[in-house]
């Protein structure tokens, strides 16, 4: 509100204890209706008197807004808001980085990754993929190859603000695992602990089918309980961190399980390029043969983006916010 002597002040919604207007107000309430009359506040209930009408009351944590007749009034006659284009509603980045030696060692190293977001109030689609391709030979040894290949999708529905729907499906190739390929397709719940537009922690839950097909002809076929988390935070205006979490309880072989974690770390140079720095890690209770529990995929280098990972959040685009 404004006074003649102190200017606008505001005051926090939680910090008001009662109201008393002299003239009606208009007041949004979050059954999207919005009711025309002089207001009244006390212990925590807010009373409308409409002109014609009986009185209306609400609990405080209902309103969504209150203005004057001139305040209604200018809020009407603004422009219409803009409609997203497609194009707007999505964002993603891209990663290179290329490395090379020559001498006692001849090597080539490429770490290449895509992501891609469509989001919208009511539901987000996700893509990724990661790989790292490297060729190395030196002396009397044979060239060696390491070829690493992930990705997958993930599509999300609003249930309400706090909670959502999900389903899944991803997939893996990894030449040190002699693992033809991995597929795994799921879905569940989840719920958004903290939504805000530098914050964003969700939790979620779920089940899945993997089928996994190995070079030396093993194949296995499991249904999994799926646990997990995402998180999203702006460290500050250059700086993002991301970081999702999926554990896999294998529910055909008790005892056993799989973790895959992701994270990066995002440093923005300028509005389309920043540097990356991304570990992805994938462990394996059971793996096939003599191979390792553990592998690890470390990327490091230039990420062109249009729009961070942060700037999905749709607590963070004003266009996308209910008016």
């Amino acid at each position: 509100f404004e006074t003649d002597l102190l200017g606008k002040v505001v005051v926090p919604w939680n910090a008001i204890v009662k109201i008393q207007s002299d003239s009606p107000l208009y007041v949004a309430v979050t059954d999207d209706r919005v009711v025309f009359g002089k207001v009244s506040m006390r212990d925590g209930r807010l009373e409308i008197e409409p002109k014609n009408g009986d009185s209306l009351e609400y609990a405080k944590d209902a309103i969504r807004t209150m203005r004057s007749e001139d305040e209604q009034r200018a809020f009407m006659s603004r422009p219409p808001a803009k409609t997203p284009s497609s194009f707007d509603l999505w964002g993603g980045s891209l990663d290179a980085a290329i490395s090379a030696t020559r001498g006692n060692s001849d090597t080539e190293t490429v770490n290449f990754g895509v992501r891609a977001a469509r989001v919208s109030p009511h539901n987000k689609l996700s893509f990724y993929l990661m790989s790292i391709l490297s060729d190395s030979a030196g002396g009397s040894r044979a060239p060696a190859f390491a070829n690493t290949l992930r990705g997958g999708y993930r599509y999300e529905v609003n249930v309400s603000r706090r909670s959502f729907s999900f389903s899944f499906t991803d997939f893996e190739h990894d030449q040190f695992q002699g693992l033809s390929l991995r597929l795994v397709g799921g879905g569940g719940m989840g719920f958004n602990l903290v939504k805000n537009p530098k914050t964003s922690f969700q939790i979620f839950s779920g089940g899945s089918m993997n089928r996994e097909h190995f070079r030396n002809g093993i194949q296995r076929h499991s249904r999994e309980f799926v646990l997990g988390n995402d998180f999203v935070r702006q460290v500050n205006r250059n700086v993002s961190v991301t970081e999702t979490l999926f554990m896999y309880p294998n529910l055909s072989d008790r005892g056993q399980y799989r973790v895959n974690l992701d994270s990066s770390i995002v440093t923005r140079l300028n509005n389309w390029l920043g540097w990356q720095v991304t570990v992805s890690n994938r462990y394996v209770s059971n793996p096939a043969g003599n191979n390792k529990n553990n592998d690890l995929l470390l990327t490091t280098g230039i990420r062109f983006m249009h729009r961070a990972e942060t700037a999905q959040n749709v607590e963070a685009r004003p266009e996308f916010r209910r008016r």
